[in-house]
């Protein structure tokens, strides 16, 4: 990791006092990641907790920033290192001028984000002139646009309430608005208490929504070793996910302030990718990874909310080498 003035400054002190003891002690280089609560991103703190990010010679920071709109701004300031959000808001983003490179694929929505919708509300073209609550320039914007397109409705048919994706699907469970775009557990909660049902979800549109890390480009390209390491000690927390899920379910309720019943309930609708996935996603030219990012540039384009197109590759960065 390049090392800043104050990084450096903490090195010296530690080695000055590890000398002092009769040995040396390097101090692990600082990473913070900012996320939103989403169950897909859980590994992360199973990676902490489990000592995989230490061991690889990093301290990393997790820091939940709701609004990814907020943590790519932090990021672009420099107050933030990396931000997990979803491949198709990195492309708007990068259409819109941020310049970021992915670092890696971290899971897949597989049921976890949707739409409720009242119980009248039999369609999505019933939608139109509805009030629904979605985070604009947010993962929710693109599964709703998306999915009004289909329907052959736009935006501006339908009375769009900009708020958090938590914050939506709240107000649907209080009944404050016709419908909301939401992930897990709001999902089950809507349909749990009655008001209504879930519309559509990610189940009925695969690959729509992966999850991902990404960094501004040139510190991806200055700090490229550490981010392998890193790469490496997130899938061993991956196989750890995997080989002990009750050790590693209690990590992640606790962190995300969930409970366990209702995480293990959630987990159904989430594909964790294992590092064999990662490099898959991210093999070729012409890997899926650039065909996302391409495809929800040419979708934004043409809804009117991106000033420019992005460039596959370039959003794609080293991606694919950190995952060999």
């Amino acid at each position: 990791m390049k090392t800043t003035a104050r990084f450096a400054l903490a090195s010296a002190v530690a080695i000055s006092l590890s000398s002092i003891a009769g040995g040396y002690a390097l101090a692990a280089q600082k990473l913070t990641v900012a996320h939103s609560t989403w169950i897909g991103y859980g590994a992360l703190y199973v990676a902490k907790e489990k000592g995989f990010f230490k061991k690889a010679g990093l301290d990393v920071d997790l820091k939940i920033i709701e609004a990814s709109s907020d943590a790519l701004a932090a990021m672009q300031g420099g107050q933030i290192d990396v931000v997990a959000s979803t491949v198709d808001n990195f492309s708007l983003f990068a259409g819109n001028g941020a310049n970021l490179s992915l670092l890696m694929a971290l899971d897949e929505s597989a049921g976890g984000d949707g739409i409720v919708a009242k119980n009248d509300i039999a369609t999505v073209a019933d939608l139109k002139g509805r009030t629904v609550g979605v985070q604009k320039g947010s993962v929710s914007q693109f599964l709703l646009a998306q999915t009004l397109d289909k329907a052959g409705l736009a935006m501006e048919d339908i009375k769009a309430i900009d708020m958090k994706s938590g914050d939506a699907g709240a107000a649907f469970v209080a009944g404050s608005i016709d419908a909301a775009v939401t992930w897990q557990p709001w999902l089950g909660k809507a349909v749990a208490s009655g008001s209504g049902k879930i519309l559509i979800d990610t189940k009925s549109m695969p690959g729509l929504i992966v999850d991902a890390l990404a960094t501004r480009s040139e510190f991806a390209t200055e700090n490229a070793a550490d981010f392998k390491a890193f790469v490496r000690a997130y899938f061993e927390a991956v196989d750890f996910l995997k080989a002990d899920p009750a050790a590693s379910n209690e990590i992640i309720a606790r962190n995300l302030k969930m409970s366990k019943e209702t995480l293990e309930e959630s987990l159904n609708d989430v594909r964790f990718f294992t590092a064999k996935d990662n490099a898959d996603f991210f093999a070729g030219t012409a890997s899926p990874a650039s065909k996302l990012v391409t495809n929800a540039g040419e979708f934004y384009h043409r809804i009117g909310v991106l000033r420019g197109m992005p460039d596959g590759q370039k959003v794609v960065g080293m991606a694919s080498e950190l995952a060999n």
